[in-house]
């Protein structure tokens, strides 16, 4: 990849290319977001980080790679696709059990009193106001 080309449209007629061009650079950063909520068999997930695959995820159903993957498909590079975040909490809706999106649940929550028990014993686990890593970490060894 030796740079972009780009279309404008507007919000009135967004089928309508109002303006084009090319940016042309040594390295390209394409910003498209996470690809988390894509679960299916040619998922990033899948290929990165299968381990995750078990979890539900706090991304919207949109957040599925696409970008990554027209970017990978045209001969782009990435980096890093391996370091996905997991977020430690999201609200369980019992009607919707095995739902794989999962609504997000602030750390706001957890710094006003809210603990967390694990399904298993119904026990604390760990330090609620830690990092994310460290209370994703706790609830993985739990």
């Amino acid at each position: 990849v030796a740079g972009v080309s780009y279309g404008s449209v507007t919000a009135k007629d967004p089928d309508t290319l109002v303006a084009t061009g090319t940016v042309m650079a040594r390295h390209v950063l394409i910003a498209t977001g996470g690809y988390a909520s894509d679960y299916t068999e040619t998922s990033l997930l899948q290929k990165h980080r299968p381990d995750l695959l078990k979890y539900a995820t706090t991304n919207n159903k949109g957040t599925t790679g696409d970008g990554h993957k027209l970017a990978l498909a045209v001969g782009a590079k990435a980096v890093d696709l391996d370091d996905v975040q997991v977020h430690p909490t999201g609200f369980h809706n019992p009607a919707d059990p095995d739902n794989k999106v999962k609504q997000l649940c602030a750390e706001i929550l957890r710094g006003e009193g809210a603990i967390l028990l694990s399904r298993q014993k119904g026990e604390r686990f760990a330090d609620e106001l830690g990092t994310r890593d460290y209370v994703t970490g706790r609830m993985i060894e739990t």
